[in-house]
C-alpha cells in the first residue's frame, strides 16, 4: 500500500496474476488436440507478444526501484546485485535488465524535466511485444560500436532499420545488419576512429565452467591484433608448443631445426583454436623472451606493416598488416615508438627497392624520411 492507500490489488495486479495462473494451468493440463495447427501456432505467437510485453515492464519497475533507492535500502549497494537477490536472477540476466532500463528507460533529470529513452523506437517495440529481449540485446550492441562521429540522423535511421528488422526477423541476423549499416555510413573506414576503437576494447575472462573451463571474450584493438598475429604466426604453427607432446618445440627453446618442426607438425592433431590456446599458454611460462622469439619463415617475429608514404607524411590513413589488420598511421608510430624499426621502401609493384634500419623515429606527421 502507498501513502494514498492504494493497494496492488487496486491497480488489477492480483487480476493479472490470476488470469496468467489460469491460463498456465490451462495450457499445462488441458489436452490440446482439439485445437487446430494454426490455432497452436496462434497461442504461441500470442504468448511470446505477451511475455515481451511484461519483460518490458522490468524498465519500469527497476527505474522506480532506483528512484527509492531500494538498492541501496535493501544493503546490496547496486541494482544488480539487488535484483539478483531480490529476483534469483543470474548475474547476466540482471545485468542485462539493467542495461536495457539505461537504453529504453525515461529518466527524470535533476531539473525535474523527463529525459527521453536512448533508444526511443527500441523502447516503443519492446513495450508493444514487437520485439523480444534478445533483439534488444542485439540492437543495444549494434548502436553502441557505431562511431560517435556519425550525425545523428544516421544514428536515428539506424536504430529504425534495426528495429524495422527485428519486427519480422531473428535477434542472431542483427550483427550482420549493423556491419552492413556500418559499410554504409563509412564506405572508406574513415569515420571509425582511434578513440571507437579504444571506448570498444576489452577482454572478459567469463565464470569458469563445471569442468573448470572459462570462456573468453571481448573486442581487441587493431594494435593489439597485429601483435598477436606476429606472435601466433610462429608459436601457434602446427607442431609448436604442443602440450600432448612432450618433444614439440617451446617458446623458449632457442633455434629449431626444420627438420624437428616439421616431425613435430606430422604428429600434430590440434585445431587451429587449440594451438592459438597453447601459444597463449606458452607466452605465460616463465623464462620466455618476447624480444628472442626467433625467426619465421625468414623474417623476425615483430610486427610488418605496410603504407603509403603519402598516408605516413599526412599522418592521415591506414597501414596495413602482413595478416591483413589495419591500422591507423597514428596508432601504428605509437607503436613504433622506443624501437628500431626496419625500414623497406617498396615500387608500386609491392617490389623492395631498399632497406635499412631507422635510427631515429620522428613522431611529426611530415617529418622527412
Amino acid at each position: 500500500m502507498d501513502s494514498n492507500g492504494v493497494t496492488l490489488d487496486d491497480c488489477g495486479i492480483a487480476e493479472l496474476a490470476a488470469a496468467v495462473s489460469t491460463l498456465s494451468n490451462s495450457v499445462q493440463n488441458a489436452t490440446m488436440a482439439q485445437f487446430s495447427d494454426e490455432d497452436v501456432v496462434a497461442l504461441m505467437q500470442q504468448l511470446e507478444a505477451c511475455k515481451r510485453q511484461l519483460a518490458a515492464l522490468d524498465t519500469r519497475l527497476i527505474i522506480e526501484a532506483g528512484e527509492r533507492s531500494l538498492h541501496a535500502r535493501s544493503g546490496a549497494g547496486k541494482m544488480v546485485p539487488f535484483l539478483r537477490h531480490t529476483l534469483g536472477l543470474s548475474c547476466y540476466d540482471a545485468a542485462l535488465r539493467v542495461k536495457i532500463t539505461h537504453h529504453c528507460g525515461e529518466f527524470f533529470e535533476p531539473s525535474g524535466h523527463l529525459r527521453p529513452a536512448t533508444l526511443p523506437v527500441t523502447a516503443e517495440a519492446f513495450a508493444a511485444g514487437d520485439i523480444s529481449r534478445d533483439h534488444v540485446r542485439n540492437i543495444m550492441d549494434v548502436m553502441e560500436h557505431l562511431p560517435t562521429d556519425i550525425p545523428t540522423e544516421a544514428r536515428a535511421e539506424a536504430e529504425e532499420i534495426l528495429v524495422g528488422y527485428s519486427r519480422e526477423g531473428w535477434p542472431d541476423d542483427l550483427p550482420k545488419i549493423g556491419r552492413d549499416i556500418l559499410a554504409r555510413l563509412d564506405p572508406d573506414g574513415k569515420v571509425v576512429s582511434d578513440a571507437d576503437r579504444r571506448r570498444r576494447r576489452g577482454i572478459t575472462l567469463c565464470r569458469p565452467g563445471v569442468d573448470g573451463m572459462s570462456r573468453i571474450e571481448g573486442w581487441i584493438t587493431p594494435e593489439l591484433r597485429a601483435c598477436l598475429d606476429a606472435v601466433f604466426a610462429k608459436l601457434a604453427r602446427p607442431g609448436m608448443c604442443n602440450v600432448e607432446d612432450a618433444e614439440s618445440p617451446s617458446a623458449s627453446g632457442g633455434f629449431i631445426a626444420d627438420s624437428v618442426l616439421d616431425a613435430a607438425a606430422r604428429r600434430d592433431r590440434r585445431d587451429a583454436g587449440q594451438r592459438t590456446h597453447d601459444a597463449m599458454l606458452a607466452l605465460m611460462q616463465p623464462g620466455v623472451n618476447m624480444r628472442a622469439l626467433g625467426m619465421h619463415r625468414g623474417l623476425p617475429v615483430e610486427v610488418v606493416l605496410t603504407m603509403s608514404l603519402t598516408d605516413l607524411e599526412n599522418g592521415t590513413g591506414v597501414a596495413t598488416t602482413n595478416t591483413g589488420t589495419q591500422i591507423s598511421i597514428n596508432e601504428a608510430l605509437k607503436m613504433a615508438e622506443g624501437t628500431h624499426p626496419i625500414i623497406a621502401v617498396l615500387d608500386g609493384d609491392g617490389c623492395r627497392c631498399t632497406c635499412g634500419v631507422l635510427a631515429e623515429r620522428r613522431t611529426a606527421p611530415n617529418a622527412s624520411h
